[in-house]
């Protein structure tokens, strides 16, 4: 709805909103059509422009209505067929439909007959049509998956911070809304190999024509076909997997490149190169570099996981009120070098950028690029990171202990504690920097 007078109508010298019921809203709204004065008369308003506005926001009310009776509707089917597949397993059934229990072994069917017949069940209407599988399947559209998945990661969001909470929350839903504006909203059961497809084309022609990465593209596949998958399992939908074998080849083109230790030394590290950061953006990069942690473990620190006056000052890296994101990522890391010094400036941890880590990552990307600390497109404040593990290599840290610093999987069974502060300390020690001057350049 423009302001251009799209459903005005004058009606007794006044302009009055006029829509027919969408007919995809019709069985929910039997209005047949609707008609509202604006209150705005024609002779005060010749071109119609205040009152289109007035009648944008009248049809945007409206249009949210017939949305939520639509979703209303579907959870009300929603709770009705989870409460049949309940019942069904209570009685030690799966719950299936007429047609899907007709087909197996004559005595599985004969087990469901009797099932029903007895203690009088086929006098209980939800229990009839739970073990004879008589509520149909919810409808579940694609403007409603979001919610529906939701509802399957309910531990996982539980121990979500506000900030990735939000990130998990925008990535999934604007995926949702990409593959609605590319395919329109459907219902799940309803999406086809060639919707899928077509949803890949078009994220593949996004990297051709807008040089957009592959991994980006492939994350936003992968979004729909986990969420589809999550919701298809929860609810016994029995979908098909349409968007399996999707993804884009060549996904890998993002791999951040390691900075070469000569470019930290001479470069980044060079006089005043960092000295018009803030103080603590300004020693997050000096953690980040000599401990190989990821910026948001750093900034998400607590006190508590600040040890500064042990024999060996070290920070310990756990879930504290947010996902780490692997369960490898609980490791004790040594503080040597710069990341000592850095740490003992900041015990009490990162205040401006706890929980905030794309202000952080936008502070930091801006200022590297301004000072053109950035070798090519390809580096970015996680080179760091990569830069750490080569650094390590280097001075032949055993393999398995580089994964273990960095919280990574070795991929086999982990026995004991790991290596202790001691040993990671002298391989820490062995590739730390030398404190450069803050003199701005």
């Amino acid at each position: 709805m423009s302001e251009n007078g799209q459903y005005l109508t004058i009606r007794d010298g006044t302009w009055h909103y006029y829509r027919r019921v969408p007919s995809n809203y019709a069985h929910l709204d039997k209005r047949g059509s609707i008609k509202l004065s604006t209150k705005i008369k024609v002779a005060n308003d010749r071109a119609g422009t205040k009152a289109g506005r007035i009648a944008a926001r009248m049809n945007e009310t409206h249009e949210a209505y017939w949305r939520s009776l639509v979703e209303q509707k579907a959870g009300e089917a929603r709770r009705s067929y989870e409460d049949a597949v309940k019942l069904a397993r209570s009685l030690g059934l799966d719950y299936l439909p007429p047609p899907v229990w007709a087909q197996q072994p004559i005595s599985d069917v004969v087990t469901r007959i009797e099932t029903a017949m007895v203690d009088g069940r086929m006098d209980d209407a939800a229990l009839r049509k739970a073990i004879l599988g008589g509520v149909e399947k919810p409808k579940i559209m694609l403007s409603n998956l979001f919610t529906e998945y939701e509802a399957t990661q309910r531990t996982k969001i539980a121990k979500m911070s506000p900030d990735q909470l939000r990130k998990w929350t925008s990535a999934k839903k604007r995926a949702v809304d990409i593959l609605i504006e590319q395919r329109d909203d459907k219902a799940l059961d309803a999406l086809t190999r060639e919707d899928a497809l077509a949803f890949a084309d078009f994220w593949e022609s996004r990297v051709i024509e807008d040089g957009i990465s592959a991994a980006t593209a492939n994350k936003n596949i992968t979004h729909i076909g986990g969420m589809i998958r999550a919701v298809n399992k929860r609810l016994q939908l029995r979908l098909d997997n349409v968007f399996a074998g999707t993804r884009i080849e060549g996904g890998r083109d993002g791999n951040r490149k390691p900075f070469a230790v000569e470019h930290i030394r001479d470069v980044i590290l060079a006089h005043g190169q960092l000295a018009a950061l803030n103080e603590e953006a300004r020693d997050v990069v000096y953690i980040v570099m000599e401990t190989g942690a990821r910026p948001s473990e750093i900034i998400n620190l607590s006190a508590a996981r600040i040890v500064l006056d042990a024999p060996i000052p070290y920070i310990r890296i756990e879930a504290e009120g947010r996902l780490l994101k692997t369960e490898h990522s609980e490791r004790d890391v040594p503080l040597a070098g710069m990341a000592l010094d850095a740490m003992r400036r900041h015990p009490q941890g990162f205040p401006r950028y706890h929980d905030k880590g794309s202000n952080l990552s936008a502070t930091l990307m801006k200022h590297f690029k301004a000072r053109e600390l950035l070798p090519t497109p390809k580096h970015s404040i996680y080179s760091f990171r990569h830069s750490f593990k080569d650094r390590l290599k280097a001075v032949e840290c055993p393999e398995e202990m580089v994964d273990e610093m960095m919280g990574h999987a070795v991929g086999k069974p982990k026995y004991g504690d790991g290596y202790g502060l001691k040993l990671k300390l002298k391989y820490l020690q062995a590739i730390a920097f030398t404190v450069p001057l803050l003199v701005a350049a």
